[in-house]
């Protein structure tokens, strides 16, 4: 039995769609398969907490980002539920930072291979992040993009942030992946805490990261003295950590302290939660890809 939760708006209706193709073809193999329909934020984490309840021992979230960090939310037992995922979204981000196929019936051949893998995610206390968290400026840019997460909505704003965002003062603890401490005071525009590589529709911010490795990239952007296209140039490009005035860390754990502004992760935001992070290493069951399956051959 495949359970599909499926946002049939995520990426301009192309989660109904791809739900679409994905029945029939259950169909016509005769594979049995559940739908579940989410209608309101907050909706994929209910409904994947009812099927874990019910003993299922698989969730297949078909949308966006947001999606599959609900769905990633929802999950009461990481030892016995695997999640599938079949990237339906705008922006797809961390259908990047793990190799998906984007086309569907690809992907669903990943989870009826039936191989499974390991990956990371971020607790955050009373949340979990599949991809990315972060607090600052792109706090700001997600909220001028207001659900268009196309890459060009998301640079636009992104440049029209740069011109006006004032840093704001936080403070940094973290324990680095060679065992140390760090603790560090700043006036920053951006903090990012990235298990993946890339947000905003392929923007690579964590260009060296990893979803299996056991390690967060910290990311720290202090205020920067060049013009926003410059910037954000360098950002498209992966070649941020050359500015003087970026900096990164590898970390297990990190607490950022920013007088309690509001965070995001994996581009959802959130009011009254710190970003206080850890790296869950292999914590989620998911499928391998073909790819995978043929190097492991």
């Amino acid at each position: 039995m495949y359970n599909f939760i499926v946002n049939k708006r995520s990426g301009r209706n192309r989660g109904e769609n791809n739900l679409n193709i994905l029945t029939s073809y259950c169909n016509a193999k005769g594979y049995d398969y559940s739908v579940y329909e989410t209608n309101a934020r907050g909706h994929a984490m209910k409904l994947t907490e009812m099927l874990c309840r019910s003993g299922a021992d698989n969730v297949i979230a078909i949308g966006g980002d947001g999606t599959f960090h609900e769905v990633v939310n929802g999950i009461t037992d990481f030892e016995k539920v695997k999640v599938g995922f079949i990237p339906s979204g705008r922006g797809n981000d961390f259908a990047r930072a793990a190799s998906l196929p984007l086309k569907p019936l690809e992907a669903f051949e990943d989870i009826i291979a039936g191989e499974t893998k390991r990956i990371d995610y971020i607790d955050v206390g009373a949340r979990r992040c599949l991809n990315i968290g972060g607090t600052g400026m792109d706090v700001d840019v997600l909220k001028a993009v207001d659900g268009k997460r196309n890459a060009f909505t998301y640079y636009t704003s992104l440049v029209r942030c740069l011109m006006r965002f004032d840093p704001y003062h936080v403070i940094v603890r973290a324990k680095t992946a060679d065992g140390g401490e760090i603790e560090l005071v700043k006036d920053c525009i951006m903090v990012g805490v990235c298990n993946g590589s890339d947000f905003g529709g392929g923007m690579h911010i964590a260009p060296g990261s990893s979803i299996n490795d056991g390690v967060l990239d910290l990311m720290i952007a202090e205020k920067l003295n060049r013009g926003p296209f410059g910037i954000l140039s360098h950002f498209v490009k992966g070649r941020h950590h050359k500015l003087p005035e970026i900096t990164h860390y590898n970390v297990t754990e990190v607490t950022v302290d920013g007088g309690g502004c509001p965070i995001e992760l994996d581009g959802e935001i959130y009011e009254g939660i710190s970003l206080d992070c850890k790296v869950i290493r292999s914590g989620l069951v998911t499928y391998k890809t073909k790819k995978e399956r043929e190097e492991n051959k």
